[in-house]
């Protein structure tokens, strides 16, 4: 199949964010089974030129702010999809406001919800609204709408009506390393509490930050990510750490980084008030990382009802419940916690099985 894709930032190198890993992961494999997949990509964003491991990339521009910058690129993209593809894929909401475009040139169209963007913090009253109108096209205008979790397909069922494929994020076998880049940050083997993702108010690190103030214990908290057009999220959460030296922000890390970071923290935390399916969850996880989560029920699939022996959960929103449970977890030999989190998830979450299901999608919407 010619499948365009488009939605989000860019793929290569120094993907992030999770739309992008989840593209970034699909395509590759597409390519390698020999179909031809274009991405198009923020132009400003793409660090790997017009091909990565056999995908097309091409560059479109994009008005690069907050409330434009996504719908703007879609628009502009939209265009080089209406002749020569056999699937166009959207991805997120905002972007599928304009997927009735290529259903017009009757071509087979699918939207790929990874959250209800509506919801998100940093957004206006003004963009919420169009955020939700984006929600229902992407449950109306598409061949197909494909979901990350059991609770947007129950979302999509219950508030639209609409049935949805069930494709969620994936895991692919972590590169262990010892950690040697990462001592520039002052920071030692077993000895930190990770966070890493987008620094965005629903991530909910400011609980996190305040709660490990409370903690009496040696061991630091690294917090990973770049500050996301979230109106000073990042400050804020300098000033909540104070002159705490055990909190050390690093900035967003890539490749080898990113791994080593994995690789060697005493334990995970995602926090967090939102999320889709937190492939930053999975990432820590298939790492061997012990893992502590909000209990919102996206995360809570990810356990799905193993709290306690593949991970461990706290009150969503709730500082003295996450405090406890971090002094929980530094207490124990988390070690068993650890192996039996990352042997379910490389188990369940597979990006091959993934990539198959959702060519699966495309070809029910080719009928």
């Amino acid at each position: 199949m010619k499948i365009a894709v488009l939605g989000l930032r860019s793929i290569g190198n120094n993907c992030s964010g999770g739309i992008e890993r989840h593209v970034q992961e699909l395509s590759v494999r597409m390519a390698a089974e020999g179909h031809e997949v274009t991405v198009f990509c923020r132009g400003k964003y793409n660090d790997a030129g017009e091909e990565y491991k056999g995908v097309r990339l091409v560059n479109r521009t994009a008005i690069y702010s907050k409330h434009l910058e996504a719908v703007t690129h879609t628009a502009i993209a939209v265009p080089s999809t209406l002749v020569g593809y056999d699937v166009v894929h959207f991805h997120a909401t905002g972007p599928s406001l304009l997927s009735w475009i290529p259903r017009l040139a009757m071509t087979p169209t699918i939207v790929t919800v990874h959250g209800l963007d509506y919801l998100r913090a940093k957004w206006g009253k003004a963009a919420r609204a169009i955020l939700r109108a984006g929600a229902w096209t992407s449950a109306f205008c598409p061949s197909r709408t494909i979901v990350v979790s059991k609770v947007l397909r129950e979302h999509y069922k219950k508030t639209y009506g609409r049935d949805t494929a069930h494709v969620p994020n994936g895991i692919e076998a972590p590169t262990l390393r010892t950690l040697d880049g990462l001592k520039r940050f002052g920071i030692d083997k077993g000895e930190y509490v990770l966070s890493l993702g987008r620094l965005v108010p629903e991530k909910g690190i400011h609980y996190l930050v305040e709660a490990f103030r409370g903690v009496d214990t040696s061991v630091k908290l690294v917090i990973v990510g770049g500050d996301s057009l979230s109106g000073g999220y990042l400050q804020e959460l300098k000033v909540i750490a104070g002159d705490d030296p055990r909190i050390v922000f690093t900035g967003p890390l890539y490749g080898a980084d990113k791994d080593e970071a994995f690789s060697n923290a005493r334990m995970f935390a995602i926090p967090s008030d939102l999320e889709g399916m937190p492939i930053a969850m999975l990432e820590a996880m298939s790492y061997g990382c012990p893992t502590l989560s909000s209990d919102i029920p996206e995360c809570m699939e990810v356990f799905d009802g193993r709290e306690g022996e593949v991970g461990f959960s706290f009150t969503q929103g709730n500082i003295e419940s996450l405090k406890a449970q971090l002094e929980m977890m530094l207490g124990l030999n988390l070690s068993p916690i650890g192996a039996a989190g990352r042997d379910y998830v490389l188990d369940n979450y597979n990006w091959d099985a993934i990539t198959e299901q959702t060519l699966s999608v495309y070809r029910e919407a080719c009928k």
